[in-house]
């Protein structure tokens, strides 16, 4: 069942072609795509209006969990260096208090990392809630401005083909 190149599948075979993978257009520059960054100000803008609050702790969340590999990183270190120094007073220590006592910074040091990995999943918990919150907000608010918009418009607009 081979349709020819006027067919339908051919004329969404070009179509596909032309517009490129996943629906982009290879035919715009890297500073065309860049470009398309000007509109976050006013993006970022419209999402506030919606929230204020909830767009401040979707951004502080964001930022304390963009530090947490970093801290995660630290604390690691950190804990190799404390393994090379009581292995290098393995034979000074002779007893299981003095393993104990010297096993303690180690010990606070991997909680530490523990820690950071609980603490890391619930930021992510919660910048997914915010985002799913600020979203259907953004959303309705949007509706709303939209319907307020069209219903500003007289009905000679709305029959109007070329306005449409």
């Amino acid at each position: 069942m081979a349709m020819n190149s006027n067919g339908a599948r051919g004329d969404r075979r070009a179509a596909r072609q032309t517009q490129g993978r996943g629906g982009r257009n290879p035919d715009l520059t890297f500073r065309e795509r860049l470009g398309a960054l000007s509109n976050l100000p006013q993006l970022f803008r419209l999402v506030w209006a919606t929230s204020p609050a909830l767009f401040s702790a979707n951004v502080g969340l964001r930022v304390v969990r963009a530090l947490i590999p970093v801290t995660s990183l630290y604390v690691g270190k950190l804990i190799v260096d404390e393994v090379v120094r009581v292995a290098a007073e393995a034979g000074d220590l002779g007893g299981i208090a003095a393993w104990s006592g010297a096993l303690e910074p180690l010990a606070w040091l991997i909680a530490a990392e523990l820690g950071l990995a609980v603490l890391s999943d619930l930021l992510g918990r919660g910048t997914a809630i915010c985002d799913s919150l600020l979203g259907d907000l953004f959303t309705n608010e949007t509706s709303v401005r939209l319907m307020r918009h069209a219903a500003a418009l007289d009905l000679a607009h709305f029959e109007d083909a070329d306005f449409y």
